[in-house]
């Protein structure tokens, strides 16, 4: 079962609390699910939201960006979210955000429907900003990536979203700050807004990091490398039962022969080759950690032979799964 909601729809079910002027909740409890959103409204125009759900059934949510010029730096630490913007040019009408990766996107005046999957636990954290707040620094943009140049520029520029990989350990500390934050009041806006700028200051160098490596490929260009590492992205977050080549390139907006060839050049090896290397990682931990039998282990991991999951295994690691536990001493 599905369940369909407007904007509209999600706004009447909730319950908002407005705890003074720069703090404010939004909850929701129904019979289908739990969500909440703590909003902190920061100096600079600077919004910081906590978003987190949990639903029994799907949930499909149809919404609409207003017009105003605002970008979003999200960070999600659980979960994932698939969303649809059909017509939109130069954004991807299907695309999917995971758990350990951060984005930034800028969409105004646009309408999206978010897809939200049944009985996952979503916790995301997200900051909404202008991008005269770049301005607000200096006046000089050269280092800053191309299209937040042209959008201090003008506003009106094109939309974009933008995943920009995985979460450093750098940010996950900021993250973690923000969502432990020891203070209240003036200390805690102080604190929070501190460690908001900190953390766009490390999203805005990890998209510059990413432009220095992109120059390295000849054959892809910066967007379609972005469009690769979104495809890692999948594939981690759906590991038991990836995608075939044909839906996981048509989710990311390349086609198949791009996405084969890029996964040789840009990060040495088949999308097939990875996401073996990835089960037997996580079957190490298995078999480290716990003390589940060895053919359960290998369900888990995506394999239904156990015999050729230890062929793999020994192959990859030079040792079979049961040698490498009683190594371990399990």
């Amino acid at each position: 079962m599905t369940i369909r909601l407007t904007d509209t729809d999600f706004g009447e079910l909730s319950n908002d609390v407005q705890h003074n002027d720069c703090e404010r909740k939004v909850e929701l409890s129904t019979w289908f699910g739990q969500s909440s959103s703590d909003w902190t409204f920061l100096r600079h125009n600077l919004e910081l939201a906590i978003h987190e759900s949990e639903y029994s059934e799907a949930v499909i949510v149809e919404g609409e960006h207003d017009d105003l010029p605002f970008l979003t730096s999200k960070f999600f630490l659980s979960g994932g979210m698939r969303t649809t913007t059909p017509n939109v040019p130069g954004v991807s009408d299907d695309y999917e955000e995971v758990a350990g990766y951060n984005y930034l996107f800028y969409l105004p005046d646009i309408q999206e429907f978010e897809h939200f999957t049944a009985n996952q636990r979503k916790q995301c954290i997200s900051i909404y900003w202008y991008p005269d707040l770049l301005s607000s620094f200096q006046s000089s943009f050269e280092e800053l990536p191309v299209l937040l140049q042209q959008l201090i520029e003008n506003p009106t520029k094109q939309r974009f979203h933008q995943p920009l990989g995985a979460i450093t350990p750098a940010m996950r500390l900021v993250l973690k700050q923000i969502l432990q934050c020891p203070f209240r009041e003036t200390l805690r806006q102080m604190y929070l807004e501190a460690k908001v700028l900190e953390l766009l200051v490390l999203q805005i160098a990890q998209w510059g990091e990413n432009n220095l490596l992109l120059q390295r490929s000849l054959f892809f260009r910066p967007d379609e490398i972005e469009r690769l590492h979104h495809a890692k992205a999948i594939l981690n977050q759906k590991l038991q039962n990836p995608p075939s080549l044909l839906n996981l390139a048509r989710q990311i907006g390349l086609n198949d022969f791009k996405l084969k060839r890029g996964f040789r050049e840009v990060f040495g090896t088949t999308v097939c080759g990875y996401v073996q290397s990835l089960r037997l990682e996580q079957a190490k931990q298995l078999l480290r950690g716990t003390n589940l039998a060895i053919a359960e282990i290998a369900y888990q991991v995506g394999y239904e032979s156990t015999s050729h999951f230890g062929y793999l295994f020994k192959r990859q690691f030079g040792v079979t799964p049961r040698d490498y536990r009683q190594h371990k001493g399990l």
